[in-house]
């Protein structure tokens, strides 16, 4: 009796370490880039007399590295399907023993 096998689809396969990890550093520069940005624009936002807008670039200053950070470190964890995927040690039959073949006891 044979199983019915399931083949790996190309579209249940997730992204390669490669492309996750540029992703992440790609999005950690991004926001590191906003927020360097920002710390001079706060600055000269406060000494034009442009509070708020000062103040919002000044927390976005603040906090963006953290955000970046916890963006950086959220790994792509994400798994096909269930019962998309055969393990290749699932597929096999099973293996015949050599004392059941001459339908003898292994004892005798």
């Amino acid at each position: 009796m044979r199983r019915k096998k399931v083949t790996q689809g190309v579209t249940t396969v997730g992204r390669s370490p490669k492309e996750d990890r540029d992703q992440r550093m790609r999005s950690y520069l991004i926001a590191m880039a906003i927020r360097t940005l920002s710390f001079p624009l706060a600055v000269w936002a406060l000494l034009s007399g442009w509070i708020v807008v000062g103040v919002l670039l000044a927390l976005a200053a603040t906090f963006l590295p953290q955000v970046a950070v916890m963006i950086a470190n959220a790994v792509d964890h994400r798994t096909a399907p269930a019962g998309s995927l055969t393990s290749p040690t699932l597929s096999l039959p099973p293996a015949d023993r050599p004392d059941q073949e001459s339908g003898r006891d292994a004892d005798l």
